[in-house]
Formats: structure tokens, sequence, C-alpha cells
């Protein structure tokens, strides 16, 4: 469907009941049931489970989907059912896309599954699987700009995306798994071609391209262990497009048997992962990207984000997982709002971007209070850079990181931060080191219960960081409030000075 706006397309807006959600993903290689704690606009995982059957196997030659693997799918889909049904899900929607779509045994496998009590299953056109794919990009990033390609074992679903709108979208039959086994004639070429053909693509030249899908991160994994890179985190891994294109180069021309020795390529994918290298340099030789993100989020959770309410979908889904997630770690009633307000002064002309991971610090301050207090800082550290948010890139990540870090404490040792050190930068780390140091206080002045915060006031003057103490309260304040002023101040580079108000 080239060239087919998907913008204005008809969503689904069944209501989502409250309570744990789940999907059947159907693909051309693999079926995975995901179950995630509700649909929201951070949707978080709480089971997640593949089986390779391999349906596109033989489709572009016989035209039907592959025997054995229906055998396998529908197996493995009464077992998922179950295992849904025990997890008390509130909803089971399953999603079958390319192979069952263009197979002409297709809409008997269909007919097969809608028998079964407790699934509401969808054959996904192709259309809306570029749809959602988008939508899923766009729901781990809201500020993404560019084209995402969802690369499977069957299709290749593009689309344009940005200001949390899609654009232009396409759907092409050049899935690895389907192409090697169709006799058609040469991938490679094939591939090539269908790549060249999606005219709109020269229209979105020299922005981002998100890639997702399972061969693409095996791609990212690769990349991450021969670069040596110290955070093992897919979603919103960046590389440079022509370091990109160089390896996916280097990786198109490879055996299995070549492949199956480099670290981090998974032996499911030795065979595939040549044209799916080469469907990547194709595309990234056309749209010619500064960069190329790689997303966790696709299709299944643009599916459940196309459903959310538009007040939900409005919110950043970073900030939406703090609070959610956070809400669990608090000790006392001191609320994130009363610790945002107090530091706000302190922050006057922060961006955007610094805002958002202050009110995600704001909800997760108080992530260590019930570790052993010589192991807080350590914990809080480790928990962070490894959170399963969306919403933020590498950098960001090890900012949020080392915030906590230094709200537990005020010098920690480079060894302890080092992957945060690696990935940030100046500027964001000495943001780190005064929001930690803030908090420290905060808490140190509060003892985490809430009233006592909107007495007190945080000032930042050119020289000075001053807290402003009504005089009934300035002999309540002791040596500790002191050496923690101090701290915040000293990473601001200013003079402590405690005022009467």
């Amino acid at each position: 469907m080239d060239g087919e706006r998907t913008a204005g397309a008809p969503e689904m807006r069944a209501s989502l009941e409250r309570g744990r959600v789940g999907i059947i993903d159907v693909g051309s290689n693999s079926i995975r049931l995901v179950v995630y704690e509700r649909a929201s606009r951070a949707p978080l995982p709480v089971f997640n489970e593949k089986v390779l059957c391999g349906l596109a196997r033989g489709l572009d030659a016989t035209g039907r989907l592959n025997p054995e693997g229906v055998e396998m799918a529908l197996a493995n889909i009464d077992r998922f059912t179950t295992l849904a049904h025990n997890m008390k899900v509130t909803s089971l929607d399953l999603l079958a896309t390319a192979a069952v779509r263009d197979a002409a045994d297709g809409a008997d496998f269909m007919r097969q599954i809608t028998s079964r009590p407790g699934i509401v299953a969808h054959t996904v056109s192709g259309q809306d699987e570029a749809r959602f794919s988008g939508y899923g990009v766009i729901c781990g990033m809201p500020d993404a700009d560019g084209v995402m390609g969802d690369l499977g074992g069957g299709s290749l679903e593009l689309a344009a995306i940005g200001n949390g709108q899609l654009g232009p979208s396409s759907t092409l039959p050049v899935g690895p798994l389907r192409l090697m086994s169709s006799g058609r004639g040469d991938p490679k070429k094939i591939v090539v071609e269908a790549v060249e053909n999606v005219r709109w693509l020269r229209e979105h030249q020299g922005k981002t391209f998100y890639a997702v899908g399972g061969a693409w991160r095996s791609f990212a994994r690769l990349h991450m262990e021969q670069a040596g890179y110290p955070l093992h985190i897919i979603h919103q891994y960046e590389i440079s497009a022509e370091e990109t294109r160089a390896v996916a180069r280097l990786i198109a021309v490879q055996s299995p048997k070549s492949l199956e020795k480099m670290p981090g390529v998974s032996r499911r994918r030795v065979d595939t992962l040549p044209l799916a290298c080469l469907a990547l340099d194709r595309l990234l030789g056309v749209l010619k990207p500064r960069s190329v993100v790689f997303s966790a989020f696709g299709l299944r959770e643009g599916f459940y984000y196309s459903r959310l309410s538009a007040a939900e979908r409005a919110r950043h889904p970073l900030i939406a997982f703090a609070e959610e997630q956070g809400a669990g770690w608090r000790r006392f009633d001191l609320t994130p709002q009363e610790i945002f307000d107090w530091l706000t002064p302190a922050f006057a002309g922060e961006s955007e971007v610094d805002r958002v991971l202050r009110t995600a610090a704001c909800h997760l301050s108080d992530i260590s209070w019930d570790d052993h207090p010589d192991y807080r800082a350590d914990q809080a550290y480790f928990r962070v850079l490894h959170l399963p948010a969306p919403g933020m890139n590498h950098r960001e990540r090890a900012v949020l990181a080392m915030a906590m870090t230094y709200r537990y404490k005020s010098d920690p040792k480079s060894a302890m931060i080092d992957t945060a050190l690696r990935l940030s930068d100046g500027r964001g780390r000495a943001y780190a080191k005064r929001l930690g140091a803030c908090l420290r206080l905060a808490y140190n002045l509060s003892g985490g219960a809430p009233g006592l915060l909107p007495q007190l006031q945080l000032r930042r003057t050119e020289r000075e960081l001053r807290l402003l103490v009504p005089q009934a309260l300035r002999r309540s304040l002791g040596d500790v409030t002191a050496r923690r002023l101090e701290t915040a101040a000293e990473a601001f580079e200013l003079k402590p000075m405690i005022v009467a108000a």
C-alpha cells in the first residue's frame, strides 16, 4: 500500500478494562504472549514468552501456511490462553499479521482460533500493522521524528512519524523468513527493488530511522557486543547511520557459520540476519538519516496505545511509569508534587527534558528507603539505570540514575557509577549532582513526611543557594541540614546561606 496515509485511519476504540491485559502476537516466524500489568501510557510487561513456529516458511512457494507451524501454533495458543486465564487478564487479544493475512488458508486458521473461548482475534491488515508499529514507537518515544521500519519474518512495515502523528505508510512482502523459502529468485534483489519503489521515503530524508523487530534488535545486540557498550538495553539504543551501514554491509555478506562465531548473535537469527541487514542498508541508503534508534516498542504496544483515551496518550511515558511504579516505593505521604514544587525555584530555566527527568526523580526519590543504609545509593543507581521504563534515551537514563545515587550519597566513587558517567556528558552530570543533592536536602528537612517543606523555601541567586527558614523553625535545623545545603550549593557552584524568613 505504497503511500497510503494512515493518520486518519479508523482506530480500535473498544474500551479497555482495568486490570491485566494480554496480547498473543502471531507473527510469520514466532508466536508470543505478552501480559501487561495494565493498558497504560507506559505498558509494563509482567509476562513475556515466545515460541518459534515458522508459519511463513514456504508461504510464497505454496501459498499456504507451514502445516507443522500451524499445528505448533494452535497448541501454543491453547497453552497461552490457559496461562492468561490463570493470570486473571481482563482482556486477551490475538493479532495475526503478514503470514496469516496473505495465506490462502489464513482464514481457516483464524476460524480455528475464534472457536476458542476467551480470545478476541484480529487479522491485522498491512496498513494497520504499519500503523500499530508506528504508534508503538510513539508510545515509547513521544518525540520521535522520522521513519519507522518494522521488519518481521514475513513483511516490512514502514511509516513516517512526527509530532505524535503518523504520515504515509507502506507494507512490503520482504520478510527474511518468507523470502528464503519462496523460490521466487534472488531474495537480495527482491529486497532492494521493494525498498527502492517506496517513493515517499525520499520526502523524509535526513531525520532519524527507528528500527523495530526481532532481527534488527539482534543487530543492535551484536553491535553492543562488538562496541563494548556498557548498557545492554535495546530500547533507544542509538548508532550513527554511517556506522550502522558499515556494520550492516559486513553482516549481509556473512555465512551462517561465520555469524555463529560472532558474540551477541542468536543462533536462531543466523539464517535471516544477513537479509535483515541488507534491508537495513538499503533503507538507510534511501533515507540518509542522521542516526538509527532501536525501539523495543512495536506492534503490541501500538495496538494498546491506539485504544487509549486522548488524556492518557497526552501523558509523558516516563512520568507515567514513574507515577505508577513510584507509588509503591514511598514510605510516607510526602507527595512527589510537594517535592517538585519545593525544588522548582532552584531549577528555574531548566530545559523541558530536564523538567521531565526532575518530575520522574521526584516520583522515584524514595526508591531505596527499605534497603540496607550502606547500599541504598548502589541499589537506587542500579534500579533506575535498568528500569523497564520508556520515554528516555540512554543519556537521560544515566542522568536519572546518577541523580538517584546523589540523593542517597553525596560522594559516590566513580567506579560505582562508571556506566552512567560513560553514557552522559558534562552538563548531564552536573544536573544529576544538583538534583540529587537537593533531593537529599529535601528528605533531611521533611523526614519524608508531608507538611514541612511548604514552610521552607529554597532559592537560588547569582551567588548563593539560600534556605529561607521561619524563625520558629530556625532552632530545629541541625548540623546535617547545614552540610547537605553546603553540598547542594557546591553542586551549583554557589555559596550556601540559611536565611531567617
